[in-house]
């Protein structure tokens, strides 16, 4: 009896004592990874450019052919790389002293095997300033960015209150 409990209290504390195997990634999980790496680069710059109002740079990082989701009620059709460049340059029409405040970046997953696809999911807050009557606006921001092998975004999906900025943005000074 002796002999038993002492050969399960070896065992046990050899259990007890061996670390965890760590998940093991392949090259693809790891080349998926420095591709969201890349392509966080992009989303970050393309956030600055537009908050600095330099919408040519801010076209750079997208692909002639990138498809844009917007955020906005009946928005059901994709818009153009030049249909999104008109819709900003209207943004900037109506505010002004735009900073983005990235709280989370993380890599998009395929629905499938939930392993990194090189897409870019970001949260943000944006902050910016109407420039109609002044009000100054914290606004809570959800994307999702896929790209082609050049780390051009290829499609975006945002999500916002667009119509709710639009509004507090163009209200008359109180």
């Amino acid at each position: 009896m002796k002999k038993t409990i002492l050969v399960m209290a070896v065992a046990i504390s050899l259990f007890a004592c061996t670390t965890p195997q760590a998940t093991s990634t392949n090259d693809a999980d790891d080349a998926k990874m420095a591709e969201f790496k890349e392509n966080t680069k992009v989303v970050e710059a393309g956030f600055n450019a537009f908050a600095k109002n330099d919408l040519v740079e801010f076209a750079t990082y997208f692909a002639d052919s990138s498809k844009f989701h917007g955020p906005g009620i009946g928005d059901t059709v994709d818009l153009s790389k030049a249909q999104l460049i008109e819709r900003l340059t209207n943004f900037h029409k109506i505010i002004m002293n735009i900073h983005p405040n990235i709280e989370v970046i993380v890599p998009g997953l395929d629905t499938g095997t939930l392993k990194p696809d090189g897409s870019v999911r970001t949260y943000v807050r944006w902050q910016s300033e109407s420039r109609i009557n002044g009000t100054k606006f914290n606004q809570k921001f959800y994307a999702v960015y896929k790209f082609n092998k050049d780390h051009k975004i290829v499609d975006a999906e945002e999500f916002f209150d667009a119509s709710g900025l639009v509004s507090a943005a163009t209200a008359p000074k109180k």
